[in-house]
């Protein structure tokens, strides 16, 4: 259940960023930072609890551990670059500069390559019963 946090926060983030973007509004620049932050704490709680599903992956499925080692790779990546934006903003707290449109474009293509990774998530869950208790 971890994972829908982080999975929302950091496209509603994108969202909170591109409203302060065109309106200037500080108090989106702000939402926009405690989402993220939400989203990059869970992230970290999420990637641990994978973790811990990662090792019971049987050794017999090599390809089911293929496939949760890049699920996991991308996912880790995301909240890593979301840790870095993150203590970015942290360090200017609370007056948050306008965000410039190369890093929207920027969070754009980590929110999709986080939306890839959880599809591959999604796929060891339905079909490869990855942390699913029998």
């Amino acid at each position: 259940m971890l994972i829908h946090f982080p999975s929302a926060l950091f496209p509603m983030e994108l969202v909170l960023c591109c409203i302060y973007f065109f309106t200037g509004q500080l108090s989106f620049g702000q939402a926009a930072f405690y989402t993220m932050a939400g989203g990059v704490v869970l992230g970290w709680v999420a990637a641990i609890f994978g973790a811990m599903d990662l090792i019971k992956i049987p050794t017999d499925k090599p390809e089911t551990m293929k496939k949760a080692l890049l699920h996991g790779s991308i996912n880790v990546t995301v909240v890593i670059v979301y840790t870095v934006l993150a203590y970015s903003l942290y360090k200017v707290y609370p007056n948050f500069p306008v965000p410039k449109l190369a890093l929207l474009i920027a969070k754009f293509c980590v929110v999709c390559f986080m939306i890839v990774g959880n599809f591959i998530g999604g796929s060891l869950v339905l079909k490869d019963k990855v942390g699913i208790e029998k």
